[in-house]
């Protein structure tokens, strides 16, 4: 008897504990919006960054060097493109590479320039050869689609470029973003 006593006490407090556990109250009711006055009806609204945020980025020949060759070896207009080197002067940048073609090949010379056009940066080829011999407009055009692209990689997506500069070593390009 003494066990059943034990026992109904101890589901009785099982029960109590699962009852306290599992029954709360409801909350209060909150008035719905047709009862508050308009009055005193309040829409806060979450605040939203205003502006822009510029953003400068710097790179060094040792990294568009190091991010040339990340695309290496690639073949432009039928040439094979491998080894690149990038040297920096006050507003150019000069690609030297080897190349080979068919029957051709040879240090490929690519100087171009970063222009500025609706917000973002783009190559313009100023020239491009291959073992000393001038590549035709197409593989000029070719060339600076794959470098307005490599640069376009570098550069936040939805940032607006506002200016570009190459130095002595160096290409700086600011932008803002949204």
């Amino acid at each position: 008897m003494v066990r059943s006593v034990g026992a109904l006490v101890a589901l009785l407090a099982l029960g109590v504990l699962a009852f306290y556990a599992l029954w709360r109250p409801a909350p209060p009711a909150e008035p719905s919006r047709s009862d508050v006055p308009a009055a005193s009806r309040v829409v806060t609204p979450t605040p939203r960054p205003t502006g822009s945020a510029p953003v400068t980025l710097t790179f060094t020949e040792d990294e568009l060097t190091k991010a040339a060759a990340s695309y290496m070896p690639m073949t432009v207009s039928g040439i094979t493109v491998s080894d690149p080197v990038v040297r920096l002067t006050p507003g150019r940048f000069t690609l030297t590479a080897t190349g080979r073609a068919f029957f051709v090949s040879g240090p490929i010379v690519v100087v171009a320039a970063p222009v500025l056009s609706g917000g973002r940066v783009i190559a313009r080829v100023d020239s491009a050869t291959l073992a000393g011999i001038a590549l035709p407009d197409s593989a000029k055009a070719d060339i600076a689609d794959t470098f307005t692209q490599a640069l376009a990689g570098a550069i936040p997506a939805n940032a607006r470029v506002t200016s570009v500069t190459v130095g002595s070593g160096t290409l700086t390009v600011e932008a803002v973003t949204p």
